[in-house]
């Protein structure tokens, strides 16, 4: 068996024990330490390989295990379920990066160095991945008797092992009603989500396998990049693009200046408008345009990438008049946002674009000084590493605990405060709004204590795989102020009252669904 022939299998291997893993740990309502390990896991299978197979590319890949270490504490620390979301895009995002830093070390792969490069590198590593167990395992060589024997064993002593299994496991299980819900709850097997399971396993396998085949295999460029080398658009085709596009942002910039810096006072000037028209109609649309030009840009650069001298400055100018106007539509965007904020108060949704607009205004910045100055390998580290700041600030920031509070100082300035809103947010959210209950009406005082209670009182606690910190903290001050949000609804703890008030209506583990009943709870009034 030659060595691709036995690295191919150890790969293989390495990628359905993290599928298996994966299932096992992720296929749940919520993440949490369950995230942690398996990003943990990948990060481990990936040092050990490297130090079987090429040890050299350990220390290359030093700065890369601490990121992914650093992601994988992110999962326990918060619970709200965007930022768990913003963690994982984090983590593919690290990933193409780890392939893409090996890719541009290579001569034979140009495009790596380009901005589209991490999604070139990402994409070429997953779809090439499966060509490589086809092609690039001799499995004439697997086929021996000896391991035909070895597996044969195997299967025998499994077999053999199973009725012993099943009898002791039976006695154990009847002994202690703790383990009992441990197998039942490891091995209890639905007919109905076994394509789930296999979803699961096939797709965090084939992403683990990726990775690892990227990392260790991947060595040469393929057909497809000869392809995207011989699309090719002159300067006057590339000018006329962005020059209209120039042009209409311009038109639109103009009209646009008297609301950017006359502030409320046109706005209600303007007969037929208000300001909740005004920030509503405009805030994700000039966002969506700011994300949409940017790749515009990057994709006609690539395509003048074999351009010189005039139409390489022709194309700079061009580039940077459009990156000044996305500017000031980017602060446009983010003037809506503040008008529309002081109106109807703080959301989730809003929180996290505005956060984005900061990191659209940024890369837009570091496009201007990095790709129009010539510098364009070093655009994507920095668009990753301004990403990555990102998601760091915001768990820094503690967005639902920061929304309550925004939104309780408005209630205490006489605008309304939406309880079922507020006792919908996260763990996070829990401390913020024991500190804020006083604050409040005394109507709503009972509804938050109600929702808390209902929530993080007494409750069953949640699969040992979505533990994070969030939540604990959430629990032990529920628990802390028990007495007083009890008296709040007007039940005394433990009677039998109290479940009328704090009846089950809210599913504490929150989870997948969770995700999109934040986004679908958004109120824009």
């Amino acid at each position: 068996m030659d060595s691709q022939t036995q690295l191919g299998l150890e790969l293989l291997a390495a990628a359905l024990l993290l599928g298996l893993l994966g299932d096992a740990l992720l296929h749940t309502p919520a993440w949490g330490v369950n995230a942690a390990l398996w990003t943990g896991a990948l990060a481990l299978t990936t040092y050990g390989l490297l130090h079987r197979w090429d040890r050299s590319r350990v220390r290359r890949f030093g700065g890369f295990f601490g990121v992914l270490g650093a992601l994988a504490v992110l999962f326990v620390l918060r619970d709200a379920a965007l930022l768990k979301l913003a963690a994982g895009v984090a983590v593919l995002a690290v990933l193409a990066s780890g392939v893409r830093r090996l890719e541009h070390a290579r001569s034979d792969l140009p495009e790596a160095a380009e901005p589209h490069g991490l999604l070139v590198a990402g994409t070429r590593a997953l779809l090439c991945w499966p060509r490589f167990l086809i092609r690039g395992i001799e499995w004439g060589s697997v086929r021996t008797a000896e391991r035909s024997q070895a597996a044969a064993a195997v299967g025998r002593g499994m077999a053999l092992a199973l009725p012993v299994l099943a009898g002791f496991g039976t006695l154990l299980v009847a002994a202690d009603a703790g383990f009992e819900r441990l197998v039942y709850g490891a091995v209890a097997i639905d007919p109905l989500g076994i394509p789930g399971h296999v979803l699961w396993l096939v797709g965090l396998g084939w992403l683990a396998g990726g990775f690892l085949y990227g990392v260790l295999v991947l060595r040469r460029a393929h057909p497809e990049a000869a392809v995207l080398r011989g699309v090719r658009l002159g300067i006057v085709e590339a000018g006329v693009v962005i020059g209209s596009l120039n042009l209409l942002l311009g038109v639109f910039v103009v009209v646009q200046l008297p609301y950017l810096f006359g502030g409320h006072g046109v706005v209600l000037a303007t007969e037929g408008l208000t300001l909740a028209s005004y920030a509503r109609r405009g805030f994700f649309e000039l966002a969506g345009v700011a994300a949409l030009a940017l790749p515009l840009l990057l994709g006609l650069r690539r395509l003048l990438a074999s351009e010189r001298g005039h139409a390489l400055r022709w194309y700079n100018a061009l580039a940077c008049a459009q990156v000044g106007l996305l500017v000031l539509v980017l602060a446009s965007a983010a003037q809506r946002m503040l008008l529309y904020q002081e109106v109807y108060g703080l959301t989730t949704l809003r929180l996290y674009v505005s956060a984005c607009i900061g990191w659209l205004a940024v890369v837009l910045l570091w496009f201007a000084a990095t790709v129009l100055c010539g510098r364009v390998g070093r655009f994507v580290p920095g668009a990753v590493a301004a990403g990555l700041v990102l998601v760091g600030s915001l768990y820094a920031l503690n967005p639902d605990a920061l929304i309550v509070r925004v939104n309780a100082a408005r209630a205490a300035e006489g605008h309304p405060f939406d309880l079922a809103y507020a006792t919908g947010r996260s763990a996070d959210a829990v401390p913020a709004l024991l500190d804020v209950l006083d604050a409040l009406p005394p109507a709503a005082r009972a509804e938050v204590a109600a929702g808390l209670l209902r929530r993080w009182h007494e409750a069953e606690p949640p699969s040992w795989r979505t533990w994070n910190r969030s939540r604990l903290l959430a629990r032990r001050a529920v628990a802390a102020e028990a007495d007083r949000l009890f008296a709040l609804v007007g039940a005394r703890p433990g009677a039998q009252e109290a479940s009328m008030h704090v009846a089950a209506g809210v599913d504490v583990d929150g989870g997948a669904g969770g995700m999109v009943g934040e986004a679908a709870g958004e109120q824009d009034h």
